[in-house]
């Protein structure tokens, strides 16, 4: 049966605008999480005043700039943007490289470009929309999927564009937005056909070259895995030492302090902001100490400058409890699900690709941010999305969620005909993106 039509106005074919079918559970979730972010970016910077306190504001804008973004990106249909995505991916690229040789270095970082009127933008984040795109785009060819070497073909292709720019991330070095590549792609790559054992294989594998891994991080990075890994190994081997012998116990206590201590010349690993942040997620209780009676940001025992960007988790926490962190995990858990939704009624194979790998990425983020606020992870900076405060990752944030509803409002187009299957033939899906 032929579905549902549109036109390039923006309306449909039957004569209904094309945003009456957009996924407003979506856009309602995400307006909410806008609202709280700004919510509690106003209350850490009130309590505290001076440059902080402006700080909503300048959030208000960058909403509003990514809104537009986010419009645009929805609208035009999304075979535009796969067809595209090579100089999309390109001008990631070479932004990636420009910030190398001319950026700024802020906190260990050579990530940021300062753009006369707008202020420091951080290239990377636009990167990895721009990626994504390409990536989906290569993953659903034809010529790839059914070439001779099978499913590793696309596993293959998909990796070594991959590697690109997280290579030129690592030089910056920016290892936590890096580390936000790796999982979409591996998502992606299943997608296309590779089977589970391979998987299984590679993570064997990585688990193998951790400790090179390791060994090549900068030591203020060193510094942050020794600050997640040393309580709760403390803690295990204390639980275990009753089952081992005196001499067993007594060289896993000598390896691990010899492990954990400091490089020579300087002092104990700065473990600061972890501590302060798990304190301040605690303290907040059940209910919370109410909105703006927050304190372990405001008399600065959780840094400042830091409480609303990466850690504006723990603030909320602390001045909400557990009931207004668990709605806030309840709300980004049924966006994601909404993106799900979406990848599964998406009308062909890009149009999936784009929403799992939307939802990756976001999963990844929330998922990385919440644990290194409770110490479950080590801190690697990188923020909550749609709720921290920051420009560059809110055009990124909204420009990702406007791909997706980009493939909800356009999967009602009848330039393919669904029988039984809900899939479509490699033939139509060719067509289609060209």
């Amino acid at each position: 049966m032929l579905l549902h039509t549109s036109t390039t106005d923006g309306t449909a074919r039957h004569g209904s605008p094309l945003w009456l079918h957009a996924d407003w559970i979506a856009v309602l979730i995400e307006g909410i999480l806008l609202a709280i972010g700004v919510a509690f970016i106003y209350g850490a910077g009130v309590e505290v005043g001076g440059d902080l306190a402006n700080k909503w504001y300048r959030q208000l804008a960058w909403i509003g700039l990514g809104g537009g973004i986010y419009v645009v990106a929805a609208t035009v249909d999304y075979h535009f943007w796969g067809r595209h995505s090579w100089l999309l991916y390109l001008g990631g690229v070479a932004l990636l490289l420009i910030v190398l040789l001319f950026g700024r270095t802020l906190n260990n970082t050579k990530g940021w470009l300062l753009v006369p009127g707008i202020g420091f933008l951080q290239p990377v984040e636009l990167a990895k929309p721009l990626t994504l795109v390409f990536l989906s785009w290569l993953g659903t060819r034809p010529a790839l999927r059914h070439s001779s070497l099978g499913e590793w073909l696309p596993a293959i292709v998909l990796t070594l564009v991959m590697l690109l720019p997280v290579g030129l991330i690592c030089l910056q070095p920016d290892l936590g937005t890096a580390m936000v590549f790796i999982p979409v792609t591996l998502a992606l790559i299943f997608l296309t056909g590779l089977r589970w054992r391979w998987f299984f294989l590679g993570f064997g594998i990585l688990i193998l070259i951790t400790p090179l891994l390791y060994v090549s991080l900068k030591p203020y990075q060193q510094d942050r895995v020794k600050v997640f890994i040393g309580p709760p190994a403390t803690q295990l081997l204390h639980l275990t030492a009753p089952m081992l012998s005196k001499q067993t116990e007594a060289h896993a206590r000598e390896s691990l302090a010899k492990f954990l201590e400091p490089r020579e010349g300087e002092g104990k690993s700065d473990d600061w902001n972890a501590v302060q942040s798990l304190l301040a997620v605690g303290s907040g209780g059940f209910s919370g100490k109410g909105y703006l009676k927050g304190t372990q940001h405001v008399l600065g025992y959780l840094p400042r400058t830091i409480a609303p960007t990466d850690f504006i988790f723990s603030v909320i926490a602390e001045e909400t409890g557990f009931i207004g962190a668990a709605t806030l995990l309840a709300l980004l858990t049924g966006l994601m699900l909404c993106f799900c939704r979406t990848a599964l009624l998406a009308r062909d194979r890009l149009g999936t690709f784009i929403a799992i790998g939307v939802a990756v990425i976001f999963t990844t983020h929330i998922v990385i941010n919440i644990s290194m606020t409770i110490q479950a992870a080590p801190i690697v900076g990188l923020p909550l999305p749609f709720i921290s405060y920051g420009g560059s990752f809110m055009l990124g944030t909204m420009l990702l969620a406007g791909l997706v509803q980009s493939v909800e409002l356009h999967r009602r187009r009848a330039h393919l005909s669904f029988a039984s299957d809900p899939g479509e033939s490699d033939e139509q899906e060719e067509k289609l993106n060209t």
